[in-house]
């Protein structure tokens, strides 16, 4: 998410926040419910004040939109990555960039006991494959990351033909060896 969209999201959150804070303390004191409905008729008979207050409320409703409409489209991937050939169209769903990067992960023998993918979009056509792994002790996890994100770069970018700008991981865990008891 860029760094306007996040200022316009913290904003939209604050006054969400203002909002409900000021309807939470109405509907508990009828004394502040009575003050805001005569603040609100005050406001209203005042011409110059009115034409300020729809405006303001107007662009309010304009940025709620703006921040909905970017929350979605940011989000997440479009639902597929469309190739076109000669043949027709090829759509490549996330699920599938997801289990190629998961596989790949896996199978690069770098110590990977559990993984998740998450792909999201980058700079133009291509996609950012952020990964979080957890590993199993006594491995080299500079080693073992580097291993890994070439591997899920050549694999994903092989296999759909898409290119992948960056592979970000993130180490949460390191397996624990347990001791074993005999009996």
């Amino acid at each position: 998410m860029s760094r306007w969209n996040r200022i316009l999201a913290v904003i939209f959150s604050f006054l969400i926040a203002l909002g409900s804070l000021l309807m939470i303390l109405m509907f508990l004191s009828e004394d502040i419910m009575s003050a805001m409905i005569a603040f609100l008729l005050r406001i209203q008979k005042i011409s110059g004040w009115r034409g300020s207050v729809v405006v303001t409320s107007i662009l309010l409703f304009i940025v709620a939109l703006v921040a909905l409409l970017l929350t979605i489209m940011t989000g997440r991937l479009h639902k597929a990555r469309v190739r076109s050939s000669n043949l027709g169209d090829v759509d490549i769903g996330v699920d599938a960039i997801e289990s190629i990067a998961l596989n790949a992960a896996n199978n690069a023998q770098a110590g990977v006991k559990s993984v998740k993918a998450r792909v999201a979009p980058k700079d133009g056509d291509n996609i950012m494959v952020s990964l979080n792994i957890t590993s199993y002790p006594d491995v080299e996890i500079p080693a073992m990351m580097t291993k890994v994100q070439e591997r899920v770069k050549k694999d994903v970018e092989r296999y759909t033909g898409i290119q992948v700008a960056e592979v970000p991981i993130k180490v949460s865990q390191v397996e624990t060896v347990s001791a074993r008891i005999e009996r």
